[in-house]
């Protein structure tokens, strides 16, 4: 009955939580200054093998996150192990556990040990900080320590939903707290799923890998809808990824909790202890970097809320076969369960099929990368690629999916994040001929990146600047802005790239992130080229996502066939009422990526038709 009120509270609180609500626990989660020089100091003495180790280190121990690379943050990402550097229920139970005995190894009373493990507890709360996964545990672990403390035992299950329900009274707010979500879901699967598959698991395998693969799948199956609220894709070598890095996980992060002990009384035996450490952590960015490069390491699971749906489904069917309540009904939750398996393997598969076909016969294709930009043209078998979105990841499966592997001219429009983040994931198993970039002065450290993927890939890189020109394929492209220096724009933005494409069939333009003043430069700079581009079915990639910085006098001149918002979930509002009015005004039909995902257009009958992907992410 408890377990039913702790789920039905929290759904309530779900359900009613305002727009933009947060936990006050960890909002109002005071700065302790003694806490923060120990973890100050820890992370300043702390040493590894590699960088990435060390900052492994740091993350079992403390759940520090800023220090590790993006790359392997990417990596354990994509194998479902950042919960390793969120410090979790697990870690609680590490340092809880390991007090214990070493009181009773100590032959100290009983009061002593459970008076010592919670005051462990406390402190470790202190250090880690209002982790959600920290407060579900530390909560859950005092009913539990009451209840033996007491003599009554206590049921687990039972402690969890009252630790659920005290935790939602003092801050609703956690309610809608996905890390509280995982935790407290993962932990359901481990009290309850974990057992049942242990022993099916260990008929056939050794008793610590049949251990392993119960609380790694448990975990996994319960957590699923709220992970594909997350990201909608299912990390096939998650249980065997945990399954391999699990040994090292108690033994780092006991040895982190000794370093950062140790960090300010004795520096150099913490610095010893956290590289001794690193040498775990050291397995885990082995493993993350092998097994996220093993083919199809996610896989596409049905989107948005039908997917979510099936996923609760699925998951409701595995808990209810495991309670004796439900014991008669056993057969048909079993059949209903492999059936919703099917319908959701089914639906997703045919997803996946539609998504890498959509393209048929393209011309231009607008690649879904989130918000961000990256066109694709192609004529006559050669292939131009105007920026690469933020990730690595989009950008490279809409170019597989395209079957392009050789990028006859990459335009990197300026150096925002949005449109040259991708960089790798369009060099990768690429043959890049050359790159025209913006030859505005930008000191940021993307640039120097940029400057390194290319320099590495061999690619002839050149300063864009208006008149530059070329052939691509039947195609012949020009650049109309900026200058070679760009000494006329004001920032990045209006430094941008503007490139255009035009031959006997159609014709394309691309804006870049140019706002309103540097369209109307454009306008005066370039009016003869633009008319140019009119005579033909004319693409145009709107600037700037959709912004409000939109000139009406160019989007008038251009009058474009088909204008594409190269757009995805962002704060900023694009694309806005105003872009769009324009593109409804002035233009034949306009398309959006954070609608339709990506979008293939191709010539037919003097005229552009379009062809969706559809939404997808894996």
């Amino acid at each position: 009955m408890i377990v039913a009120i702790a789920g039905f509270y929290w759904l309530a609180l779900w359900v009613t939580a305002p727009p933009g609500t947060q936990s006050q626990l960890k909002l109002s989660y005071p700065k302790i200054e003694f806490i923060e020089s120990i973890r100050h100091a820890f992370v300043l003495n702390a040493q590894g093998i590699t960088a990435d180790s060390k900052a492994l280190v740091a993350g079992l121990a403390i759940g520090e996150r800023d220090l590790l690379s993006a790359e392997v943050a990417e990596q354990m990402k994509t194998l479902s192990l950042t919960h390793l550097v969120a410090v979790s229920g697990a870690n609680l139970a590490i340092i809880m556990g390991v007090c214990y005995l070493v009181v009773a190894g100590l032959s100290l009373s009983r009061n002593a040990r459970y008076i010592s493990a919670l005051s462990v507890m406390v402190a470790y709360v202190l250090v880690v900080g209002p982790e959600s996964s920290v407060l579900r545990a530390a909560t859950m672990a005092s009913f539990v320590a009451g209840g033996l403390w007491l003599g009554r035992g206590s049921n687990p299950i039972y402690a969890l939903a009252w630790a659920i329900i005290f935790l939602l009274a003092i801050d609703p707010g956690l309610a809608v707290d996905f890390g509280f979500s995982l935790s407290a879901l993962a932990t359901l699967g481990l009290l309850t799923i974990a057992k049942p598959i242990y022993q099916w698991a260990s008929r056939y395998v050794p008793k610590l890998v049949a251990v392993g693969l119960a609380a790694s799948f448990s975990a996994q199956l319960v957590t699923t809808p709220i992970l594909l609220m997350l990201q909608p894709s299912i990390p096939v070598y998650s249980v065997l990824a945990n399954l391999i890095v699990e040994p090292v996980v108690a033994p780092v992060t006991v040895l982190g909790i000794t370093a950062l002990i140790l960090a300010m009384p004795l520096p150099l035996i913490s610095s010893a202890i956290s590289y001794v450490a690193s040498l775990g952590t050291w397995w885990i960015t082995v493993v993350a970097a092998n097994l996220s490069s093993w083919p199809a390491a996610r896989v596409h699971f049905v989107a948005g809320p039908a997917g979510i749906v099936l996923a609760f489904i699925v998951v409701g069917l595995a808990l209810s076969i495991y309670y004796q309540e439900f014991a008669r009904y056993r057969v048909m939750l079993a059949v209903s369960l492999i059936g919703a398996v099917t319908i959701s393997l089914s639906w997703s598969i045919v997803d996946q099929l539609r998504y890498q076909q959509f393209a048929g016969e393209w011309d231009v294709v607008n690649c879904d990368v989130g918000q961000g930009d990256a066109l694709v043209i192609q004529s006559a078998g050669v292939t131009a690629l105007i920026d690469v979105g933020r990730e690595p990841e989009p950008i490279d499966r809409c170019l597989e999916n395209l079957g392009v592997d050789q990028i006859d001219l990459l335009v990197i429009t300026h150096f925002d994040a949005d449109h040259a983040g991708g960089i790798h994931g369009a060099l990768r198993n690429r043959q890049v001929s050359r790159a025209i970039i913006s030859g505005f002065e930008d000191d940021r450290p993307l640039v120097s990146l940029i400057d390194q993927e290319l320099h590495s890939a061999n690619v002839l890189v050149y300063q864009g600047f208006a008149g530059m020109s070329g052939s691509l394929g039947d195609l012949q492209w020009k650049v109309l802005s900026p200058t070679a220096n760009a000494w006329e724009a004001k920032d990045s933005n209006d430094a941008s790239v503007i490139i255009s494409f035009i031959g006997a069939e159609f014709s394309a333009l691309a804006l870049g992130d140019l706002g309103e003043i540097g369209q109307q430069r454009l306008l005066r700079n370039s009016a003869a080229a633009l008319r140019e581009l009119t005579r033909k079915p004319l693409l145009l990639k709107v600037a700037h996502h959709g912004s409000a910085d939109q000139s009406a006098e160019l989007f008038r001149l251009l009058g474009p066939e088909v204008a594409i918002f190269s757009v995805g979930r962002n704060p900023y509002g694009h694309p806005t009422n105003k872009a769009l009015t324009m593109a409804r005004n002035y233009a034949g039909s306009s398309v959006r990526t954070d609608e339709l995902g990506s979008i293939a257009l191709w010539i037919e009958n003097a005229g552009w038709k379009i062809s969706a992907a559809g939404k997808l992410t894996a």
